[in-house]
């Protein structure tokens, strides 16, 4: 039994190493609004991969319209990000056929460029 709890208590440490190592982008979102303009840029990402998909728009445009109605930067800047997010190319490093639309939109935020990108535009 004691070989059993120091399993599990090993396993569990394990876990929570791993949970909480991360590996931290070498370019900072510079303050909060631009954590606004990740977000946003983000849910835009999904935005473009529903519509070549041709799903359902509406919750996400909610989502979306969401952000800037609420948010702190003008309308123009919005859009800027919208811009920049369907332009976003990320570079691959998979040996995998993954739809690329989609997977870029989970890799907005380790992206140095991107990050790069979208902190001038604030």
């Amino acid at each position: 039994m004691n070989l059993y709890r120091l399993s599990v208590l090993a396993l569990g440490l394990c876990l929570v190493a791993a949970c909480s190592t991360t590996s931290e982008s070498n370019v900072k979102i510079q303050n909060k609004e631009s954590d606004e303009l990740l977000e946003f840029a983000k849910v835009n990402c999904m935005f473009w991969y529903f519509k070549k998909k041709d799903y359902e728009l509406g919750d996400i445009r909610a989502i979306s319209g969401g952000i800037v109605e609420m948010g702190s930067y003008s309308a123009e800047t919005y859009q800027k990000v919208a811009q920049l997010t369907k332009a976003y190319s990320p570079k691959l490093h998979s040996k995998h056929n993954i739809d690329v639309d989609l997977w870029k939109c989970f890799k907005l935020e380790s992206d140095n460029e991107f990050i790069r990108q979208l902190n001038r535009l604030k």
